[in-house]
């Protein structure tokens, strides 16, 4: 008898239906651009005593520390966040073991940014003396958001207001709301200095595409025809390879880039392969054969850029190699223009005294009538080089170029 009741009641907890899993949903504030702060130059920025903070070194924290004080407001989730942003921009600035810029928790220091839980973000540009106020309100939370502010208080001012935008963006006035056209403004290169760097889309710094705008259907800053393809202009992720070049220049810290090259001068040091049928030529313009090859160059539409004449070389190949570098983790970026109706291939390969010849890329077919960023991480257990290699194919119409090639220690930002 017992055992028919214990049979019974195993077969009622067997045959009851499992709990159906709850799903968790935390339904987070929505805050309309919390960089567009009213009373704010630029939405975000507080006038500094000196508009030229990027070009007064005096501006710059010195040996690049920064010394900062969280205030007790903010929630421990919050709080850990704003620390994690700094140690992230720590980490892509340093070289080996050396930091560009550290940020270290006040004592006694009478200079310091003080972070607070205020109406929206903001922050000014460059160290002014005494405790200055950064901003990291409600929506203001994500990490990337608050690099932004960070960086604002290293001394950069927003992308888009660089001198030479005009070439790269078109700002749509009618768009925008009059009281705000002066956060469109450009500033000249006796505010702002660029160090000849490229124009910058996917900048953490960038505007997003409808900052200010009165009508969000429509941008109030958009890319000029066959700019920024495949970047994100106004991202908040991450740190871009530029952001993280112009602070190390800033404050005088060696880049981590092997090779930064965007052919304007020369070849950067690299070579021509005994391999190579033909070489490849630095241009500047279009190439000479149409309905191939770029018209310009990728850098700020004036320089040089590197390519691979087709007409002449079917079935041949071009070889550049890069300088012999040592073993570990490294990115290699550049930009490419492959058009044309006779396309070959694009590859870089690695080699070296102890590996053998390998493609760690391969671009065949991409028929882009515009330059295409390429970012590749690789892994190289010896010494190695690279190889860049241009092969032409059976016609005329397969010019290859590339511009803005660099490679540098650690994965792709």
């Amino acid at each position: 008898m017992k055992l028919c009741l214990l049979l019974t009641f195993l077969g009622l907890v067997a045959g009851r239906p499992e709990p159906e899993p709850q799903i968790e949903v935390e339904e987070l504030e929505t805050v309309e651009d919390p960089e567009v702060t009213e009373g704010y130059f630029e939405g975000d920025i507080e006038l500094p005593k000196f508009r030229n903070a990027i070009r007064n070194l005096d501006s710059r924290w010195p040996n690049g520390i920064v010394y900062y004080r969280i205030s007790s407001a903010f929630p421990s989730s919050t709080h850990a966040t704003i620390v994690e942003a700094m140690r992230e921009i720590e980490s892509n600035t340093k070289h080996g073991s050396t930091y560009c810029v550290r940020y270290v928790e006040r004592t006694t220091q009478s200079d310091y940014i003080y972070i607070q839980k205020n109406t929206g973000c903001h922050s000014a540009i460059g160290r002014h003396g005494g405790a200055q106020e950064l901003s990291i309100g409600t929506g203001c939370e994500r990490k990337g958001t608050i690099m932004h502010e960070l960086n604002h208080a290293l001394g950069f001012w927003h992308e888009q207001s660089r001198y030479d935008r005009d070439s790269y963006v078109t700002i749509h006035t009618d768009n925008i709301d009059s009281k705000y056209l002066h956060d469109f403004a450009k500033h000249t290169t006796s505010v702002m200095n660029v160090f000849g760097t490229p124009y910058d889309f996917g900048s953490i710094m960038h505007y997003g595409p409808y900052t200010f705008a009165l009508h969000k259907s429509h941008p109030s800053i958009s890319p000029k025809p066959g700019q920024a393809h495949g970047v994100t202009m106004g991202q908040r992720l991450a740190m871009s390879t530029q952001d993280v070049s112009l602070i190390q220049k800033l404050y005088g810290c060696p880049a981590e880039s092997v090779v930064n090259c965007n052919f304007d001068s020369s070849l950067c040091g690299m070579t021509s392969d005994s391999q190579s049928n033909f070489q490849w030529t630095r241009k500047s313009g279009s190439t000479p054969t149409s309905n191939t090859g770029p018209h310009a160059d990728h850098t700020n539409s004036a320089g040089y850029y590197i390519y691979a004449e087709a007409n002449g070389h079917h079935h041949e190949k071009a070889r550049l190699l890069t300088k012999t570098t040592s073993a570990g983790h490294y990115c290699v970026e550049f930009y490419l223009f492959q058009y044309g109706s006779q396309e070959g291939s694009f590859q870089v390969l690695t080699a070296g005294s102890r590996i053998r010849e390998q493609s760690v890329k391969t671009v065949t077919g991409s028929n882009s009538h515009y330059w295409v960023h390429h970012r590749i991480n690789i892994n190289v257990p010896a010494d190695f080089h690279l190889i860049l290699q241009a092969t032409v194919s059976s016609g005329d119409l397969g010019d290859i170029a590339i511009d803005d090639f660099n490679l540098y220690h650690g994965r792709c930002l």
